[in-house]
């Protein structure tokens, strides 16, 4: 069977992870792993990572360099054949079995579920995606971690998360992952996860980060997608699609 590698990073978030963590041992009847990278945390939070300690199947307690330092060591510690991220404050849907139903869907290098949005404890939203994710798709919407499976092979061929990003390591790995033309995703409208809204990645100047990976990485293409971007509410558009069919016929 599929092994999992569930990797939660804590930094002086006592709550947050004690509510993961709960959340990640609920689950029943399925191979997975679990490990802890805690920041040197000086709030409760290494209590009761020692409270768990017989459950956690790696965990430490040590200064690190950032969300995306921690996230490595993470990787490094696995030794699982896909890793979810779920750091403090994220949960699993209320279904013991729900890695289950993931795991017999793991086929591709990204494996993206639904996630549930949550702001004040209610339930306001539900984050989808298109069934096979492509580059324009990373480029616009992204993936919410806490629902992404990601293939350990893929760390391994591509590099880890680039530590020099505070917010946006993981867009950058996104998008390094889709300009390789033999990365496979698919997406299933199955919700895992809830995810908490008002966090660092909603409340900091991530746009910043955004534009200069973009400028690394999606220089030659970046005006096409903005182009693209600014067709989409058009998309259902009559007249657009005569032109595209009439593009197609004058390529013929």
């Amino acid at each position: 069977m599929t092994k999992i590698s569930i990797i939660t990073i804590n930094f002086n978030d006592a709550i947050g992870l004690n509510k993961t963590i709960k959340s990640v041992l609920n689950q029943t009847n399925t191979d997975y792993e679990f490990i802890v990278i805690d920041g040197d945390s000086t709030d409760g939070s290494k209590t009761i990572i020692e409270k768990y300690s017989g459950e956690i199947t790696y965990s430490v307690s040590e200064k690190d360099n950032g969300i995306y330092h921690a996230m490595n060591k993470g990787i490094q510690a696995s030794k699982g054949d896909y890793l979810l991220f779920m750091n403090s404050g994220d949960v699993l849907v209320n279904d013991a079995s729900i890695l289950i139903v993931c795991q017999e869907k793991l086929v591709e290098d990204i494996v993206a579920f639904d996630c549930f949005l949550e702001n004040d404890d209610q339930i306001v939203g539900r984050r989808t995606h298109i069934e096979f994710p492509s580059l324009f798709y990373v480029y616009k919407k992204g993936f919410k971690h806490q629902s992404t499976f990601i293939k350990m092979s893929l760390f391994q061929k591509l590099g880890l998360y680039n530590e020099n990003y505070k917010i946006a390591g993981d867009y950058e790995f996104w998008i390094r992952c889709f300009l390789e033309p033999s990365t496979t995703a698919k997406s299933y409208a199955i919700p895992i996860a809830i995810f908490k809204l008002g966090g660092i990645s909603q409340n900091s100047d991530w746009g910043s980060e955004h534009r200069v990976i973009e400028k690394e990485w999606l220089s030659n293409i970046i005006v096409d997608f903005q182009l693209m971007d600014n067709l989409l509410p058009y998309q259902n558009s009559r007249i657009l699609k005569q032109v595209i069919k009439l593009q197609k016929w004058f390529k013929k």
